[in-house]
């Protein structure tokens, strides 16, 4: 690949990083996982990534725990090779959205509950009424819309 590429692809893998901090992620967790998703091969050892990602071990060794531990990231270790080798899990990706719905799902019971808390009390309750309104058309509206999901390309 082109210099210009690996920047321009060095520079993504840090806006991914930054995206997925955002959703509690940790920046390097976010990193190894947009560094994944493109390298080639698509296996690499920590000691590599490490060096590829200019992180100190311990923090490649702290955030693949948890990206093996969430299921986004698989390791495996092969007989004769020393060092784990980790991988993007593409089908991980899916229980990850399916977590983010279920989510969604549950701050709108919440807010069903403090609505039946505040009823007879509108003025309190004006604040949560606009935010159950917005997460009960979302809990109604996504499953249908999971539903209409394309396959996974081959």
């Amino acid at each position: 690949m082109s210099v210009g590429r690996e920047t321009r692809l060095s520079a993504w893998i840090e806006r991914f990083a930054a995206h997925f901090a955002e959703e509690g992620i940790p920046l390097i967790g976010g990193r190894i996982l947009g560094y994944l998703l493109v390298c080639q091969p698509v296996e690499r050892t920590a000691a590599e990534l490490s060096q590829e990602l200019e992180a100190s071990s311990g923090s490649i060794s702290t955030n693949l725990k948890y990206l093996v531990n969430v299921g986004l990231v698989t390791k495996r270790t092969r007989r004769g090779r020393q060092a784990a080798e980790y991988r993007i899990n593409e089908k991980a990706w899916t229980d990850f959205i399916q977590r983010k719905f279920a989510a969604i799902a549950s701050v709108q019971t919440l807010t069903d509950d403090g609505m039946r808390l505040l009823s007879g009390d509108p003025e309190r309750a004006m604040r949560l009424k606009a935010v159950d309104h917005l997460y009960g058309w979302l809990s109604a509206e996504l499953p249908a819309l999971w539903e209409r999901r394309p396959a996974a390309p081959k």
